[in-house]
């Protein structure tokens, strides 16, 4: 049995980065029997697989994604299609208009979770901070007002069993399939609305953005994206911010250096800990036709992963490649993808991971980690700590 076919689930699950070295040193492409994909570790030949759709196509017969929100969804497509959807979905996220409303919008939701962490005197802070702080951020830009924190977290936890279940487990897909039911039916009534009523909501910009006067894209059309958005644009800044603090938690000289030059330091704190730890790993993506990559030829219609997680740790790019530090400076991770699939949101997410942490350690600089609850990471696909156990001031928590 090659090492390939040895990987499990639960293996990547509980630690993928040595699994992708393994692959990056002897078998850089290579098909995972556990997931039905063929893995693509290094990051020139995932730069490849994301900026060639003509060979790699966005469009994915055996798509989790798809098969758990509905078709097209913006990363499933290519062409006219993907541009269509691109072009209501780019507006509200672009950088000058990020700058004109993140702030105020972080700040007013970021404060009062830090005033109940300042009176608990310690928290996880998964559950208790970044989650919250990215999931409302997320549905408050795209105009769910009225949707409430433990619906948007449960929403994103039932979504995500679908995005990634590419061994097609009947258990998890049962639970996204509800929840996907659940979400289409909550916004319904907000795009029907906004049909006829624009605003400057994210929702309302991809109704409307890009169409002809009058005219407005298909509720149906658009639902499936949206769901796709609401489950990355939740799920990304959160948990990349749980990893980069976890990141300076457990590298003390880095967290005080960060502290002593906050506005230069957090920006970088966080493009590191988007390259150690990848919030989303991979850019999934079907053969064409076949094609040798890798030293090896996948054949016509395979599914293929272009792990954005294993390149950001390719020794051939970066040295040392899992060590977190902050001050590293070898060119841009490979956290929000390649190509035209581009993370769309990627400025939002950005700004956001920065404002989160640097109001969180504005208010409370002396951290620390509660000791024996030191942070765990899961997820290959989805990853981050599963929970953030901190205290400050001189208690012993």
């Amino acid at each position: 049995m090659s090492f390939a076919e040895s990987i499990t689930v639960e293996a990547l699950e509980a630690d993928p980065y040595p699994i992708y070295a393994e692959l990056r040193r002897n078998a850089p492409v290579a098909f995972v029997p556990a997931v039905n994909l063929w893995f693509v570790t290094r990051w020139k030949d995932v730069e490849t697989v994301a900026k060639s759709p003509d060979i790699f196509s966005a469009v994915v017969g055996t798509s989790p994604v798809e098969r758990s929100f509905g078709k097209p969804t913006i990363l499933t497509t290519d062409g006219d299609v993907h541009k269509d959807l691109r072009q209501g979905v780019d507006p509200k996220y672009r950088p000058r208009t990020v700058a004109s409303y993140a702030g105020d919008l972080v700040h007013s939701i970021a404060g009062p979770y830090l005033d109940r962490i300042a009176e608990q005197g310690a928290a996880e802070l998964m559950a208790e901070y970044f989650e919250p702080v990215s999931t409302l951020s997320l549905a408050r830009s795209l105009g769910l007002a009225d949707i409430d924190m433990p619906t948007l977290r449960r929403w994103f936890y039932g979504l995500a069993q679908g995005a990634i279940n590419f061994e097609n487990d009947p258990k998890r897909q049962e639970i996204a399939d509800a929840i996907s039911a659940e979400v289409g039916a909550a916004i319904l009534p907000t795009l029907e609305r906004l049909v006829h009523a624009p605003d400057d909501s994210a929702l309302s910009h991809i109704l409307h953005d890009g169409m002809p006067q009058g005219a407005t894209r298909a509720i149906d059309f658009v639902m499936p994206s949206i769901k796709v958005i609401l489950l990355g644009g939740m799920q990304e800044p959160g948990h990349g911010a749980g990893s980069i603090l976890a990141g300076l938690l457990s590298h003390p000289e880095q967290m005080r250096q960060v502290l002593d030059d906050l506005e230069t330091l957090v920006p970088k704190a966080v493009d590191e800990g988007l390259r150690w730890v990848a919030p989303i790993g991979t850019q999934t993506r079907q053969t064409t036709r076949a094609v040798e990559l890798g030293g090896v030829t996948i054949p016509a219609g395979a599914p293929v992963a272009a792990l954005v997680s294993s390149a950001s740790r390719d020794e051939i790019r970066f040295s040392d490649p899992d060590r977190f530090d902050i001050l590293r400076d070898e060119g841009n991770h490979a956290a929000f993808g390649f190509g035209h699939h581009f993370c769309s949101g990627r400025f939002f997410a950005r700004e956001q991971m920065c404002l989160a942490v640097r109001l969180l350690l504005e208010r409370f600089p002396d951290l620390r980690l509660v000791p024996g609850k030191e942070p765990v990471f899961r997820g290959w696909e989805f990853r981050a700590p599963t929970t953030l156990h901190v205290a400050f001031g001189a208690g012993t928590q």
